[in-house]
């Protein structure tokens, strides 16, 4: 993730709550208490990202204003078309970004909002509200990782959501790697990352992985997922119209002694630390015209390289794109990847034309300029909630 201005509003006591039952306030608390160490311990542990060509601070807070004055009104409109939890066990599958990532933004890009708009006008912020997201995020979320916890973060960061018989169609594609196979593959997974880091910009969300998996011969099965990489609804994307794959999926399998855990972020941790030097098996997929619940398409390593080769050049066009950008046009962009992260839900509930996805819409003009100046994130108090309950 980006450099998210997440810290709190400082109101300790609580925001007033007037007018609501104590069981909706008590239910939003509840879920605030399960948000806030996570958030904390993720913000305190990401790696700190400043760009001199995208403006990213302000780009995630008008995204995260408009996830605050918008969110509740499409999460209605999702959740009236398919359950949340409907939702999140479709999403149990290779190439579907309703992943945790994106569980993980849905909830807090509308916290986040939520905190800077305190600081604006306060009495647009209700229990009611903040209820709508944040039912519709808990259901989703117990749903996709299938049992009762929000966050991988509650089970030792795990996020094993596939189910065993895609686990073994994956794990069977993927086959024995020597060391020139692993540097080739290696090249590969950093020019598809690099494209995906910029062509999103400068957000590390464009891929995500899944696991751990423990395969029967002891080792470990990491499935990675690059997400529209080709073009999509980013209008900037025509610039990637030559990558021949939108979304790939990597079988990658560790030798028995690496340990490996996944963050909310669907990022890898492993002990040793470069996991890929213990690479013994890789496959390579497409979902790519795949219907939901089928099964993923086999590639080979000439697509894999292939598909990098052309990220390569999109990247490259698209960095002099960006550079042509006036600062107002990258915040838009950039805001518009961050707000878009419920697009995926919808899509899955058939309903993503029904909702207005231009972004920034709502964030008023005199506030604008305040909240996109240059300027440091806020410093996070590791001690205070990062999102205030409601008294």
């Amino acid at each position: 993730m980006s450099d998210d201005p997440a810290g709190g509003t400082g109101a300790g006591a609580g925001v007033a709550s007037v007018g609501v039952d104590a069981t909706t306030r008590d239910q939003v608390n509840s879920w605030l208490t399960a948000i806030n160490p996570v958030t904390s311990h993720l913000i305190s542990e990401r790696t700190s990202y400043s760009s001199q060509l995208i403006p990213v601070t302000p780009y995630v807070t008008v995204s995260c204003i408009e996830a605050f004055l918008r969110y509740p009104e499409a999460v209605a409109t999702i959740a009236a078309a398919m359950s949340p939890e409907e939702i999140g066990a479709a999403a149990r599958r290779p190439g579907c970004q309703v992943d945790s990532v994106f569980l993980w933004g849905i909830a807090n890009f509308f916290l986040i909002g939520r905190n800077v708009m305190a600081m604006v006008d306060p009495t647009l912020d209700s229990v009611a509200r903040t209820h709508t997201v944040l039912d519709f995020w808990a259901r989703a979320s117990k749903a996709y990782r299938g049992g009762p916890h929000l966050h991988a973060a509650e089970v030792g960061n795990r996020v094993d959501v596939l189910p065993a018989g895609m686990v073994d169609h994956l794990a069977a594609g993927a086959t024995e790697v020597d060391d020139e196979r692993r540097d080739r593959i290696r090249r590969a997974n950093a020019a598809i990352i690099n494209h995906l880091f910029l062509l999103y910009f400068d957000t590390r969300v464009g891929h995500a992985d899944t696991g751990p998996y423990r395969l029967d011969d002891g080792r470990t099965l990491i499935v990675r997922d690059f997400y529209r990489l080709a073009e999509s609804d980013f209008s900037w994307s025509g610039v990637a119209a030559g990558v021949p794959h939108s979304n790939l999926t990597a079988a990658l399998i560790l030798d028995p002694q690496v340990e490996v855990s996944i963050t909310d972020y669907g990022s890898t941790i492993s002990a040793p630390e470069d996991y890929l030097e213990h690479l013994s098996g890789f496959g390579l997929y497409t979902t790519d015209g795949v219907a939901p619940g089928g099964l993923p398409v086999l590639l080979t390593d000439h697509d894999f390289e292939a598909t990098a080769a052309a990220a390569k050049v999109a990247q490259r066009q698209h960095y002099r794109d960006i550079v042509a950008m006036d600062r107002d046009e990258r915040i838009a962009c950039g805001a518009y990847v961050y707000f878009t992260f419920l697009r995926p839900f919808a899509e899955i509930a058939g309903v993503a034309d029904e909702i207005d996805w231009t972004c920034p819409r709502d964030t008023s003009a005199d506030l604008y300029p305040l909240v996109t100046a240059d300027m440091e994130p806020p410093d996070h108090d590791p001690d205070a909630d990062v999102y205030p309950a409601y008294a």
